[in-house]
């Protein structure tokens, strides 16, 4: 391993892919988000014993713009282009140009609350969605003029609104996931109902505390996985319908040894235990099916049969 000193609590990090170099971005609870060049850290692996360049252990940029207030709320667009969401509500974009970054100094402003996640559109590359405390989501266009958001599904959730995810494959499903345990799909494509209620595709009430981290499969559309606060990572394939005679089969079968019915949905493919105070999950890249799991009691990397 490789160690590089940080100025405060790390918050969140968020690593580009660059085809130049390999960006890595830190929110810090000092309010800063520092932007580090891991090229070099990385190239020191090769070598046994060889240490971190002295140029390769301070950021080479730092995001000033929200002051002193800190956040969660973070993600790169592929093309350098980094946005940040604070506990005040506020929402920077950050630009590379040649070498190095410009902030910007006018926020997005439109929520009320803390801005919990960011996720930028795989399909539109000035296309943002944000989640946030006060139970909203929104989409909005960089190029927007009066940086306000263009759609917003009010009262999403029936809580905070911890994260979201974009179908990389079905790029108008987005993923949520609430402070009470549920996460919900959502069809942007069509939001609300009729009288004007914030519908979502599909809701599930499995996990028993907050959702802690989403995120659709890359390989495989209609799969998602989800991690609580209750110590479970739940794998999910929503593309699972089961007729009459099927659903009753699916019924009985869900009976535990002390006669108690149990209500598992059938698109519950999955579940993984064995961590504690779960934070954040991601599938691998490379490896399909495999996915890696941040908690405080370590990392879990594991590939199931069942995607």
């Amino acid at each position: 391993t490789k160690t590089l000193r940080h100025q405060g609590g790390v918050n969140r990090v968020r690593v580009l892919q660059s085809h130049q170099s390999p960006l890595a971005a830190t929110w810090a609870d000092t309010g800063k988000v520092h932007i580090w060049d891991i090229k070099q850290l990385m190239n020191t692996f090769d070598t046994p014993g060889a240490q971190v360049p002295t140029s390769a252990q301070q950021p080479m940029f730092t995001v000033a713009s929200h002051g002193r207030t800190e956040g969660y709320a973070m993600d790169w667009n592929a093309d350098g282009r980094l946005l940040t969401g604070d506990c005040n509500s506020q929402i920077y974009l950050t630009t590379r140009r040649n070498d190095s970054f410009v902030a910007d100094r006018t926020a997005f402003k439109g929520h009320t609350a803390s801005v919990e996640d960011i996720q930028w559109s795989p399909e539109e590359a000035s296309v943002f969605a944000t989640c946030s405390v006060d139970q909203t989501i929104k989409i909005w266009d960089v190029r927007a003029k009066n940086r306000n958001y263009a759609l917003e599904v009010p009262n999403a959730h029936d809580s905070d609104i911890n994260v979201i995810s974009w179908n990389r494959k079905t790029r108008y499903l987005l993923a949520s996931g609430g402070e009470n345990g549920d996460f919900k799909v959502w069809d942007m494509r069509k939001w609300t109902d009729s009288n004007g209620r914030s519908t979502p595709a599909a809701e599930f009430k499995w996990h028993k505390s907050a959702i802690t981290s989403i995120e659709w499969c890359p390989t495989d559309e209609s799969v998602l996985a989800v991690s609580g606060a209750d110590d479970q990572i739940t794998l999910w394939d929503l593309a699972v319908e089961l007729d009459a005679e099927e659903e009753a089969r699916h019924r009985d079968a869900m009976v535990g040894s002390n006669g108690a019915r149990r209500d598992v949905p059938a698109q519950l493919l999955f579940i993984h235990q064995g961590q504690s105070q779960i934070k954040e999950l991601h599938w691998h890249p490379q490896i399909p099916g495999a996915l890696a799991s941040t908690a405080a009691s370590g990392f879990n990397i594991f590939k199931t049969i069942s995607v």
